[in-house]
């Protein structure tokens, strides 16, 4: 779909049987990367070295080298190492510089890699280059991912068409401050690095950065735009629609990394309003997504409003007026400046809290800001799948 891009899949056999696990992506030497990554302290030795290859300029192929399984983090300088040695393979086997080529690893923590089998499958995912599909890359970085996402989707401009793919994984351990879980978005469209990163932040802030499953954030998260430059549009002259489209994509993303949460069953979609920054708006919506007592009203289909109310007012946020708040689950107003509304009834809100998706808003005030946040619930299910993750 995206020309001068080659996929290549293998599995090591190890952790998923003889499921797909790792994938070399090679880049075009027409192409622009942008990365972000994770914010938490406690970084991953694949992150730790893409941070510093990823300041190098970089004329010439690149390379995006992934595995699932393990995510060599916690796991010292030796997980560094480790992580520099199958570079340096990678580097030989292609002719690609160590510093064009960014590796990331997903997985259980505090494991060192196994090399030996990473050694022999990134060799296979070399030979296999051009003839796996995105896909097939989807369905290699999975780890407790029951489906695997990917976004495909064609564009126009006039005549002229261009195309924008994207492949994430992530379920659990998902609270982003950079960016979150692995994620990869690819577009054929020409942009300078400069612009492409100004394009990749603001869009991931209000994207990636605006989901939470359960509040922990990863010491892998990371994500990456890249842009191959083969198409002929003019992005500067039609920035505003490709920054939309771009944004659409993310979104969709977004929404199935929530949708396949470890043992989600619903998507909470928290808008705040009328607080004095943005920022303030989405300190409440997080909190909201990250209460437990919400979580599990939704898990439990019970439109307990007071949980959300209560969730809110526990934000840092000094400005929280109650004689301003006005809530909305759906469509039907359950708040109105405080008060309780004369129309609502529990019935609207249990018909509300039945869908797949619950719509919640909150205005605190006055002003145009908002910042609208997507969550989960909190279900059995994620207790059980991460009691026992490792065993």
């Amino acid at each position: 779909m995206i020309k001068e891009i080659n996929i290549g899949c293998a599995s090591t056999n190890t952790s998923y049987g003889r499921r797909l696990d790792t994938t070399l992506v090679e880049l075009n030497s027409k192409a622009s990367v942008s990365a972000l990554f994770t914010s938490n302290k406690f970084k991953s030795a694949p992150v730790q070295v893409c941070l510093s290859h990823i300041k190098m300029k970089k004329k010439g192929r690149k390379i995006l080298a992934i595995n699932a399984g393990n995510a060599n983090a916690a796991t010292g300088k030796k997980g560094v190492s480790d992580t520099k040695k199958l570079v340096k393979e990678i580097s030989d086997l292609s002719g690609v510089p160590s510093s064009h080529i960014l590796p990331f690893s997903t997985g259980v923590v505090g494991q060192l890699l196994n090399t030996k089998s990473l050694s022999l499958a990134f060799s296979e995912c070399f030979k296999n280059l051009n003839k796996n599909s995105w896909d097939d890359f989807a369905t290699s970085i999975m780890t407790t991912d029951t489906k695997s996402k990917v976004i495909k989707l064609p564009f126009k401009i006039g005549s002229k068409k261009y195309h924008i793919v994207g492949v994430a994984k992530g379920v659990g351990m998902i609270e982003p401050n950079m960016a979150t879980t692995l994620s990869y978005v690819f577009t054929d469209l020409k942009i300078s690095d400069s612009l492409l990163k100004k394009l990749h932040k603001r869009i991931c802030d209000k994207t990636f950065n605006a989901v939470s499953i359960d509040g922990d954030q990863s010491p892998s998260d990371s994500n990456i735009l890249v842009a191959t430059g083969t198409s002929e549009i003019d992005v500067k002259k039609n920035l505003t629609k490709i920054e939309k489209d771009i944004f659409l994509v993310f979104q969709k993303l977004s929404e199935k990394l929530v949708l396949d949460g470890e043992g989600s069953t619903k998507l909470l979609n928290i808008t705040v309003k009328g607080l004095s920054s943005e920022l303030s708006c989405k300190k409440v919506a997080m909190k909201i997504a990250n209460s437990p007592l919400v979580k599990t009203a939704a898990y439990g289909e019970d439109p307990n409003w007071g949980r959300i109310v209560v969730a809110a007012g526990n934000a840092d946020v000094e400005e929280f007026d109650i004689e301003k708040l006005s809530l909305k689950i759906g469509k039907h107003s359950v708040l109105v400046n405080g008060n309780l509304s004369k129309k609502y009834k529990e019935s609207q809100g249990k018909k509300e809290f039945k869908k797949r998706k619950i719509n919640l808003e909150l205005s605190i005030g006055n002003s145009k800001n908002s910042f609208t946040v997507i969550g989960s619930d909190l279900t059995k299910e994620y207790i059980s799948i991460n009691s026992d993750y490792r065993s």
